[in-house]
C-alpha cells in the first residue's frame, strides 16, 4: 500500500489543505495499518491495493470525523458521492459501511465496528 495514495484520497475526502494535512499523517498511517491487519489477501494485486488504499482513506476519514472538525460537509469517493445534511460522522460512517460491503472479499466477512471485527 502506498501511503501517499492514501493521503491524497484522504485529502480529497476531507477537502483540507496540504498544510493541515500534515497534522493528520499519524492518523492516516494508523488507518492503513488497521486495514492491512484485516486484509485476507496475502499478496494483493494492483487493483486490490487501490481498493485497500480507498478503505484506508475511508477509515482515516471515520477517525478524523471523531476528532471534532466541523468543516466537513461533503465528499466524493469513486462512484460514491455524499452531499447530505448529516453531520460529518454520519457521512464518514456511511462511506465506510459502503466500502466495507463492496470490499468484503479483501477484508473478510466479519465487517468492522469502530475499529474491531464483529
Amino acid at each position: 500500500m502506498n501511503i501517499e495514495n492514501v493521503t491524497n484520497r484522504f485529502a480529497t475526502l476531507t477537502g483540507i489543505d496540504s498544510e493541515e494535512l500534515s497534522k493528520w499523517g499519524t492518523l492516516i498511517e494508523d488507518a492503513c495499518e488497521y486495514v492491512l491487519s484485516r486484509c485476507t489477501v496475502e499478496s494483493p494485486d494492483s487493483a486490490q491495493t487501490r481498493r485497500l488504499e480507498m478503505l484506508s482513506a475511508a477509515y482515516a476519514l471515520k477517525l478524523y470525523g471523531m476528532c471534532g472538525n466541523e468543516d466537513l460537509t461533503q465528499f466524493v469517493a469513486g462512484d460514491v458521492r455524499l452531499t447530505l445534511s448529516a453531520d460529518r460522522r454520519e457521512q464518514a460512517d456511511r462511506l465506510w459501511d459502503e466500502l466495507v460491503s463492496r470490499n468484503a472479499d479483501l477484508i473478510g466477512e466479519g465487517g468492522f465496528l469502530f475499529g474491531r471485527v464483529i
